[in-house]
């Protein structure tokens, strides 16, 4: 039976929304599918039907962030190949195009007439959902703040000397030792968890298929963990093994959250506030920061902490419900474009995908 992992190559973020399409395969030896116009509906049952096509293959789905039902990609390492939604993934430019991105286009299947003959809804409902989207990002960067200002507190009590000599240790028991001029391993970029137009959602399932084992940090400031996650991904890679790096939402360049190794079966997360209910009964065992921490300076910053964790909170409730807000607009913008779709063209184009992705 085919192996299927799932991840998220988007996230909203305070700096607006973030998508990784450099992460869909590298030219030379990868071909992928950007799959652009249309409708939403109508790219995700095309990216659906290619799917379908590739059951027999070990692949990653890659979910909508607006809709985590839907497939906003597909990717099948064995053959290098991907797919996916080129309006969901948007580059300023191809990279390579024809020689790495094919562009495979859903215009010429909608009814132009017919929009245009809608146009004020159209134009409407596009308003309202920019509006949206705008008023929760100004929440994610509210938010975003108040838990930069809870990781600064953090890392003032965080003694980073005994943090990475324990790191060290910990891999050389864990890992297998760097090969003397040994290859450094590669690395995919992921999030495995989003806040979607469906609220926050944590693929938990794929945790298991990627790494079997899996060691919590728990970290109610968020600076150990990150501190730790990022060593002992360093110290993985020098030895030579592949990581799969899954980064915070909120802080998609800087912040790690999972540290998956595929090899080795194992996997590091870091366990807080936040996601303690949803991924509870994972790990065989928790390291606890408060070993490298200052326990007396944390103590004396409790309450300032305790504000600032329940203050996010609050802020990225308020985001959720406003995204939840924006995708029902969404919905309906959506709904104007697949009623102009022709279906049996756009039908056909995936067969013609899913036939060229087999060769």
């Amino acid at each position: 039976m085919a192996k299927v992992v799932r991840f998220f190559l988007e996230a909203a973020s305070p700096h607006g929304m973030v998508a990784r399409p450099d992460q869909l395969g590298e030219p030379g030896s990868w071909r992928t599918w950007m799959v652009t116009g249309g409708s939403a509906r109508g790219r995700a049952a095309l990216l659906a039907q290619v799917e379908e096509a590739l059951a027999r293959e070990d692949r990653e789905e890659i979910l909508s962030l607006y809709n985590p039902k839907e497939l906003a990609g597909v990717i099948v390492p064995a053959r290098k190949v991907s797919a996916a939604d080129g309006d969901r993934f948007p580059s300023p430019r191809p990279r390579c195009p024809g020689g790495f991105e094919r562009m495979v286009s859903l215009w010429d299947c909608l009814d132009q007439g017919q929009l245009f003959a809608a146009r004020r809804e159209l134009l409407n409902l596009s308003g309202e959902e920019k509006r949206l989207r705008k008023d929760a990002g100004g929440y994610l960067y509210a938010a975003g703040a108040l838990l930069g200002e809870l990781a600064s507190v953090g890392n003032a009590a965080m003694d980073r000397g005994k943090l990475l000599a324990y790191a060290q240790r910990l891999a050389l028991r864990e890992f297998p030792r760097p090969l003397p001029g040994g290859a450094r391993g590669k690395e995919s970029v992921r999030f495995l968890s989003a806040l979607t137009g469906e609220g926050p959602v944590l693929l938990r399932e794929t945790i298991p298929l990627a790494a079997p084992r899996t060691i919590a940090i728990e970290d109610s400031w968020g600076a150990v963990s990150n501190a730790l996650l990022e060593a002992l991904r360093e110290l993985a890679l020098e030895a030579g093994l592949d990581v799969i790096t899954c980064r915070c939402p909120l802080f998609p360049f800087t912040k790690l959250e999972y540290l998956l190794l595929p090899g080795p079966g194992l996997g590091f997360f870091a366990l807080n506030p936040g996601n303690a209910k949803a991924i509870a009964g994972t790990a065989e065992r928790t390291i606890h920061a408060s070993r490298f921490s200052d326990m007396a300076l944390l103590g004396e910053r409790r309450a300032r902490s305790a504000f600032l964790r329940k203050a996010a909170a609050g802020l990225l409730d308020q985001a959720g419900q406003v995204l939840c807000q924006a995708e029902t607009v969404r919905l309906e913008l959506d709904r104007f474009y697949h009623a102009a779709m022709d279906q049996a063209a756009a039908g056909e184009i995936a067969r013609q995908v899913a036939a060229e992705m087999m060769q």
